[in-house]
């Protein structure tokens, strides 16, 4: 069983030489189990990786979580490891945050394991999950309404969290551990159906194993398995549908709404955001619809659908920094550069003898010269390149389908009150560079953030 873990270790790269190892350690069977296999892993394989363990007393059954407490500490102890332990009353915040015990429980064990993680420098977080976490994870989401993915179980290897024992069921552990005479702490909430895990776990899984198929778990098992297959075969490559850091509407019309949703996914989890069956489902309609739409997907987080993109937006974002644009003007003198919000505006001596993109603007301005560089203000025109009459600025940014909020931050550039250049996106006839000159001022924008 030793050999065959280890194999998982090496053929799915769960842990490279010398790296720096935190184990979650409620003091249980399982995380003791997982202790050992680490312990053997240095002896054995890699003596250079260092072993961190991190436990929580979620402050649940009394003196026993207290118990659960000093045991993980003296096996730290006694094998000389370093140790981290905190008390977090979960009942509180479960009242507090309306959500269930479960659910804050991960949450803070999770929180607990990235600080500690980012305090030591830490490569790797290991989880002991089991083959029976596995099946009992899948049934949960399977009753509670899931996906495809969700049906997937828990993943081996996620980012840095690492699961090493996820093939090894409950009874091996318990086996290995009683054979070994190695002591380990049981929490008597595990033989309580009041959690629904507990129920599928005590209740569930034995009476379909009783009734119907003794070998019920290993054909969940061979299910998962096929499951992560199919979603292999089926994936896309969110890339292929992204334009400019968004998601393009257009590309994603060519796919089915079973190939929409994982995008969706996808592009939440790119941006670090939860996503759910809601959420997914609220995106798959706004793709529907005309015109400017956006929705609330988190506390000042929200996904907009603006012309033909999906872009993430968050509505505290540089607040600030925009205030401050709207409310003064900057000068630029020539030649010069300023910082103008998430922009960087410069005005330098050119030879060239055309424009290289949008990002630059040939003028027939002079050495010396002041400019002024603000945001757009109603009621703003400019005689665009190659007309002869004015246009709205505001008409110019929709037509190039500028987003929104990105047309009060754009910079414009100014020789008293007549408008230069629109950055990035237009120049004026008035201004443009003279074709006899040998050289020219050059206008350019730069985004620095």
């Amino acid at each position: 069983m030793i050999k065959e873990i280890f194999k998982d270790i090496k053929n799915h790269k769960l842990i490279k030489k010398g790296e720096t190892i935190i184990l979650g350690f409620s003091g249980g069977p399982d995380s003791v189990f997982l202790l050992e296999i680490l312990k053997k892993y240095k002896e054995e394989i890699d003596s250079e990786i260092e072993i961190i363990l991190v436990h929580i007393n979620h402050m649940l059954r009394g003196e026993d979580s207290d118990g659960d407490e000093k045991f993980s500490e003296s096996i730290a102890k006694k094998n000389s490891f370093k140790f981290y332990s905190k008390k977090i009353n979960i009942t509180k915040i479960s009242i507090e945050e309306k959500k269930g015990l479960e659910e804050i429980g991960r949450e803070v064990r999770h929180q607990l394991f990235k600080e500690i993680f980012e305090k030591e420098g830490g490569d790797k977080i290991a989880l002991a999950h089991n083959k029976d976490d596995q099946i009992e994870t899948f049934l949960f989401r399977l009753i509670r309404g899931t996906s495809l993915e969700g049906l997937e179980g828990i993943r081996m290897k996620k980012m840095q969290y690492i699961r090493p024992i996820i093939n090894v069921f409950k009874k091996e552990i318990l086996k290995y551990l009683s054979e070994n005479k190695i002591e380990y702490r049981v929490d008597k909430t595990n033989f309580e159906n009041e959690f629904t895990r507990n129920s599928i776990r005590l209740d569930l899984i034995p009476f379909i194993e009783k009734r119907y198929n003794p070998k019920f778990k290993d054909k969940i098992f061979n299910i998962m398995g096929e499951v992560r297959e199919v979603n292999a075969e089926n994936s896309l490559d969110i890339e292929e549908f992204m334009e400019n850091s968004k998601l393009s509407i257009e590309k994603l019309n060519t796919v089915s709404d079973f190939f929409k949703k994982k995008l969706i996914k996808q592009y939440f989890n790119e941006k670090n955001i939860k996503s759910d069956r809601y959420k997914v489902n609220s995106v798959i309609e706004l793709l529907e619809k005309g015109g400017s739409k956006r929705i609330s997907l988190e506390k000042d987080i929200f996904l907009l659908k603006e012309y033909n993109y999906l872009s993430i937006i968050k509505e505290v974002e540089n607040q600030e920094v925009k205030k401050n644009l709207f409310e003064k003007n900057f000068e630029l003198k020539i030649p010069g550069k300023i910082k103008f919000g998430s922009y960087e505006v410069i005005a330098e001596v050119s030879l060239d003898k055309i424009e290289k993109g949008s990002f630059e603007f040939l003028t027939n301005l002079n050495i010396g010269e002041t400019l002024i560089v603000r945001t757009r203000k109603n009621g703003d025109k400019i005689i665009p390149t190659g007309m002869t009459s004015e246009k709205k600025v505001k008409e110019i940014l929709i037509n190039n389908k500028i987003l929104k909020e990105k047309r009060e931050e754009l910079p414009l550039v100014l020789q008293g009150d007549k408008i230069i250049w629109i950055g990035g996106v237009r120049g004026s006839e008035i201004f443009k560079k003279d074709c006899n000159t040998k050289e020219s001022i050059k206008l350019l924008i730069r985004r620095i953030q």
